[in-house]
């Protein structure tokens, strides 16, 4: 195109008259070899058709709701939604056998965005007219199935609307590792910029391959799997999350089958596939291809990129293909990311400093520092400031604060929630009244112009006037016994009796035998030894007791809430 674009509809539109037949997405069912393909002509067919039906049953500007699982009817409906002008809300559907357990979420959701209908599959559909208790919470809204048969009627019946770029374009309930979910308003100009970023962060080109497991629910999965490969022209390779977390080697088997060169996703997802992919098993993979293996979501331990790549370099990976990722819902996606084809940076940070915010740079790791690895440097176009949440002050360098963000990424702020909204995206520092910022609730600093990351400012411990960052002790914790599983560990705070006690919850490691008090013993001395904390109380769970995201992250604020209520699914000792 030879001009910047309003919108996806219109790359879409572009691409489908220009490449109409070029591939864009296949999409793995069973993780391996059970495919299904799409190219730019029949998806903005199927566009089209869902585009007609949304025009013909609400008005431009409703919210609908998307309830599809990971495949290629997610991506026509969310598309869809574009064409049709109304704002999607991507969510994670229900099981059709299982719908009352996800009720609430959906409820919540439908009543926040004031939800105009629902776009969702056969099977579910009959699933909810099956049961009078669920049909009747529908009663007021339009269930639209996808997979019928007037696909092949509606496409000629669609009205392309008129798109501005400052149309919101969809509503990205956040995850909710921290705090309640809202809905962030993203628009056209939001997307476009991100994705452009993206673009010339990767050096995303046509003849890239994507290869994405993540889930469209989450921003990561639906910016970096679907949204971008349309923007950049890029087929992707696309596969059911599940099916990644149930056999990690399915990811990096796609990677090498298709000679991928764009992939990534949390930091939990590479040390998975060290520890679940066996020797074997990597002698079947060529990974020589993959450039880009981005690493975002969460907290990026220096530790997991060395052991992935030590343990696949046999395999062709570079430690160098990997890049670094600071971003957020808030601020559509990216932030930052490391510069692609260099070793990613660290720096050993002594713990004494961190503990009173400051910066002190150790030239070895030893026991007393902690290492971080650098998100790169953010562009000219958006400004990042470190500030002093108490001051409102810009910090000095050396000092640690909150990630202040703004630019043309930033949303437009949460849908219906102008109280969060003013205090999130319209912060304003002291001695500027006029720009304002996305208070993004990270800690961290800049040195020499790259972005490290140093924790979540709601989710920061502080013991004794010192700053304690629960993923630090999470670390310690999953490393200081053989059934305690790795990932398997949540660290928090909770105000009891005028001061704050430390919880710790832990899921158990299945095969391996459990002795309750000595894993009790161990990290009660690992906790004290590394830290200097005294551990009010420690609750042990199975495998998969502690709430995540879609995209594996930790939600703290649950297992507060959780654990406050009684509500944890403990293992039952005798």
């Amino acid at each position: 195109m030879k001009r910047t674009p309003t919108s996806l509809v219109e790359i879409l539109r572009w691409r489908a008259k220009n490449q109409p037949n070029e591939l864009i997405f296949r999409f793995l069912t069973d993780g391996e070899y059970d495919d299904v393909v799409l190219s730019y002509k029949e998806l903005d067919r199927r566009a089209r058709s869902i585009g007609a039906l949304l025009q013909s049953s609400v008005k431009a500007g409703d919210r609908v709701l998307l309830l599809f699982s990971p495949g290629l009817e997610f991506i026509t409906a969310y598309i869809g939604c574009l064409y049709a002008k109304m704002l999607a809300i991507p969510a994670y559907p229900p099981h059709p056998a299982r719908i009352e357990i996800t009720m609430p979420l959906i409820r919540r959701i439908i009543a926040d965005a004031d939800a105009k209908a629902i776009l969702l599959s056969k099977s579910l559909f009959d699933a909810i007219n099956s049961r009078n208790s669920i049909k009747a919470e529908f009663d007021n809204i339009n269930l639209l199935v996808t997979d019928n048969d007037k696909e092949d009627v509606l496409p000629g019946q669609w009205q392309q609307p008129e798109i501005s770029c400052n149309d919101i374009a969809y509503l990205q309930y956040t995850s909710g590792s921290t705090n309640t979910p809202r809905g962030v308003m993203i628009s056209h100009n939001n997307l476009i910029h991100n994705m452009s970023r993206i673009e010339k962060c990767f050096g995303v080109t046509k003849e890239d391959h994507g290869v994405i497991w993540l889930p469209p629910y989450h921003d990561m999965g639906l910016i970096g799997g679907i949204l971008q490969p349309i923007y950049s022209g890029t087929p992707f390779t696309l596969m059911p999350h599940l099916m990644f977390l149930q056999r990690p080697f399915r990811w990096l088997q796609t990677i090498s089958r298709f000679k991928a060169t764009i992939s990534g996703g949390p930091n939990f997802a590479y040390d998975l596939c060290i520890r679940k992919i066996k020797p074997e098993q990597r002698e079947q993979l060529d990974l020589s291809s993959w450039r880009v293996a981005f690493n975002g979501a969460e907290s990026i331990y220096r530790k997991t990129l060395d052991q992935f790549a030590d343990y696949f370099a046999s395999c062709g990976f570079r430690k160098e293909t990997f890049v670094p990722c600071y971003g957020l819902a808030e601020s559509t996606l990216l932030v930052s990311a490391g510069s692609k084809g260099n070793t990613p940076l660290t720096k050993h940070l002594l713990m004494h400093g961190l503990a009173q915010n400051q910066v002190i740079i150790s030239l070895e790791e030893t026991e007393d520092t902690r290492t971080l690895v650098s998100c790169g440097q953010p562009n000219a176009e958006q400004k990042v400031k470190i500030v002093n949440t108490e001051t409102m002050i810009p910090c000095q360098p050396g000092e640690i604060g909150e990630i202040w963000v703004s630019g043309a990424s930033i949303a437009n702020g949460y849908w219906n929630n102008p109280t969060e909204t003013a205090f999130t995206f319209s912060a304003k520092l002291a001695a500027d009244s006029e720009e304002t910022f996305l208070r993004t609730g990270d800690l961290g600093f800049l040195h020499e112009g790259e972005l490290y990351v140093t924790g979540r400012l709601k989710s920061l411990i502080i013991s004794d006037g010192k700053n304690h960052y629960p993923q630090d002790i999470e670390r310690t914790v999953e490393e200081c016994h053989p059934s305690i599983r790795k990932g398997g560990c949540a660290v928090f705070s909770i105000l009891h009796n005028e001061y704050e006690a430390i919880i710790i919850i832990v899921e158990a490691e299945h095969k391996l035998p459990m002795n309750e008090e000595e894993i009790f013993k161990a990290i009660r001395e690992a906790v004290s030894i590394n830290h200097g904390l005294f551990i009010n109380d420690i609750k042990i769970t199975n495998p998969g007791g502690i709430p995540r995201t879609t995209s594996g992250k930790i939600r703290h604020f649950l297992c507060q809430q959780y654990y406050i209520a009684g509500t944890l699914k403990e293992i039952e000792t005798t």
